[in-house]
């Protein structure tokens, strides 16, 4: 019993192109700029201070969307291991992780409503560096890539 979870767990994590974290991301990133548009001053809660300080609402706002769109479309074109994809992932997750980071460094105690965040921010930093441990991994065990 144990051994099949593993197995499934071990398909899911390396077995993948990973398009519905990356879908999951588009989602999140698209609603986070369009909260951003909203009219009115989101940042001028506490949470979002470090965030505030770094660049303009709007400007923020203006990085989630065209991310976004970026993720999307890397997904709809189905160039998950292109080096643009790659570059994407690693300035995705280090936006992600800023933004979190931020948010966890500006008040105390944390939120409690931003775990779903964290998780997008892992699932960034995921897809960026699986690629690289695949990699490690086959060059670690001989095995010739075509």
């Amino acid at each position: 019993m144990t051994s099949r979870y593993m197995n499934s767990l071990s398909k899911a994590l390396w077995d993948t192109d990973l398009v519905g974290v990356r879908v999951t991301l588009s989602l999140a990133e698209f609603l986070w700029a369009l909260m951003l548009f909203w009219p009115g001053d989101t940042f001028g809660r506490p949470t979002y201070r470090l965030m505030e300080q770094t660049l303009p609402e709007l400007a923020w706002a203006c990085l989630f969307l065209v991310s976004a769109i970026l993720q999307i479309s890397i997904v709809l074109r189905q160039e998950y291991h292109t080096e643009f994809a790659r570059s994407f992932a690693g300035w995705n997750a280090c936006m992600w992780a800023y933004c979190i980071g931020s948010m966890l460094l500006s008040v105390y105690p944390p939120p409690a409503a931003i775990g779903g965040e964290i998780a997008l921010s892992v699932s960034a930093g995921w897809v960026w560096l699986r690629p690289y441990i695949l990699a490690f991994g086959v060059q670690r065990v001989g095995l010739r890539t075509v």
